[in-house]
């Protein structure tokens, strides 16, 4: 009986150690130089950029209680991204992002409550878009 149940368990913790888990930050399409360039900018170290991306600081990042540095930091990081999400203008292009009509809305209303501060908007859209679900990350 108790091999039985390995054969059903074993299977199901496999699939669970596979599953990634989700940070606001798994948007970046990572280049090193430009990840680097962001950081010696805003006067990050390596090491403070990892304390503060980690997932178990994923609450302290969506209540967006996040020194400025860190905030302009990530828009620096949008600037540079192969993934444009912001216009011209540095405000969100939901074409750009390429968008469900769900995440739209939600990220819509989200960002109606954005700073006009460039950084604290990028790092608001970033929140906004994660939230809404975007964009789905694959499980490959």
């Amino acid at each position: 009986m108790f091999i039985y149940r390995l054969v059903f368990i074993t299977p199901l913790i496999l699939l669970l150690s596979l599953a990634k888990a989700r940070h606001p930050f798994d948007i970046f399409h990572w280049n090193w130089k430009d990840f680097q360039e962001c950081l010696q900018v805003n006067n990050i170290t390596i090491g403070e950029y990892e304390k503060y991306a980690r997932l178990e600081t994923l609450d302290y990042l969506l209540n967006e209680k996040v020194d400025l540095r860190y905030k302009c930091n990530i828009k620096c990081q949008l600037e540079r991204d192969s993934t444009k999400w912001l216009n011209a203008q540095g405000k969100m292009d939901l074409d750009l992002m390429n968008t469900t009509i769900e995440a739209s809305k939600s990220i819509t209303k989200c960002m109606k409550k954005a700073s006009e501060e460039p950084c604290a908007y990028s790092f608001r859209l970033v929140m906004c878009a994660f939230k809404a679900g975007h964009p789905v990350i694959d499980s490959e």
